[in-house]
């Protein structure tokens, strides 16, 4: 499989952003493929590929600047409403390949079902695959447990407070993350850890990922097979902090409520969500799980000895799923 390099415009930063594409363009079916936090092209490279063995024309992103490896563009990062601008420009990208018409799938995972969803209620597509993780708005579908709000709000907020601090100290940024990781994923892990076990974060695995972030031993450290792609550093976080700003911010977070709205998403094309079921904490309430099942054309598939990264933990039977969904084989 080679892969083509193609650019496209992150905001204004023209050529900044790079997909990967692959198979034909004239393909009937065109699938493009964002995964999230801390992740880069070669999360979803695999099974992406295996879509553009049996004739779709794929392309691969990731959330702006995650392919960087130093000297960011934009040192502000991105808000969720510029992410999903950039996803645009980047499916426009994809799209800009094509010779024929091809129906579109957008496949998503992590942060990276911001601006799925953004695109969804607001472009379109015609079928929406979506790895682990749903947008959950606590006024239409509460959250199932207290532990739940908690747990997602704990490691966020690290996150989120890592590249604040980064934002004037490389140091404090940096020290921020490495502790706080320590503490949620290693030693409280059983407790605080939003995953599990298969997704590389607890006992050795844990704090050989630590280590990962802090010397960016891209190919030694991180652990590929079971998590993201990418060691995980204070600029990566952009996205948390820009999400939790908005709890100050009402009316913003009143518009990024219905640009994510999973309900609007629902009403507008079929979704398939696949999900690890080896976790602490699911990406989902019972309640969203309850609409997809009453939707006709949706399709939800729980892993078994999957963990987050569910598509690493058990690509077989993630491919299998999506083909099934996609192209009806």
């Amino acid at each position: 499989m080679s892969w083509r390099f193609v650019r496209h415009d992150l905001l204004d930063l023209a050529d900044a952003g790079t997909i990967w594409v692959a198979g034909p363009c004239d393909a009937a079916h065109a699938m493009f493929f964002c995964a999230g936090f801390p992740c880069d092209h070669s999360s979803f490279a695999p099974l992406a590929a295996r879509f553009a063995e049996v004739g779709c024309l794929v392309g691969v992103g990731c959330m702006p600047e995650y392919d960087r490896e130093e000297g960011c563009l934009r040192p502000e990062g991105y808000d969720l409403p510029q992410i999903g601008r950039c996803f645009g420009q980047a499916v426009a990208a994809l799209l800009g390949q094509a010779t024929a018409a091809p129906k579109v799938t957008l496949v998503v995972h992590d942060w990276g079902i911001a601006p799925g969803f953004f695109h969804s209620n607001v472009v379109g597509c015609d079928k929406l695959v979506v790895f682990d993780v749903l947008p959950v708005s606590p006024k239409v579908d509460p959250p199932d447990s207290v532990y739940y709000s908690l747990c997602h709000l704990n490691y966020q907020s690290m996150f989120a407070t890592s590249f604040l601090l980064y934002r004037y100290s490389r140091a404090l940024g940096w020290a921020w993350l490495l502790g706080g990781q320590a503490l949620l994923f290693v030693l409280l892990g059983k407790w605080l850890n939003p995953a599990g076990p298969k997704d590389g974060h607890r006992g050795g695995k844990g704090l050989w990922w630590v280590y990962a972030s802090a010397t960016g031993d891209r190919a030694n450290a991180v652990d590929k097979e079971s998590g993201g792609s990418l060691p995980m550093t204070p600029y990566r976080c952009y996205p948390y902090f820009h999400a939790l700003k908005t709890l100050f911010r009402p009316a913003e977070a009143k518009a990024l409520q219905q640009g994510l709205s999973f309900d609007a998403s629902l009403a507008k094309q079929p979704i398939c969500y696949i999900y690890g079921e080896e976790k602490n904490t699911m990406f989902h309430t019972r309640a969203q799980l309850a609409k997809l099942r009453a939707k006709e054309g949706c399709v939800v598939v729980g892993v078994p000895r999957a963990g987050h990264w569910c598509y690493k933990h058990e690509p077989e039977a993630c491919y299998a799923a999506v083909k099934v969904f996609v192209l009806g084989e």
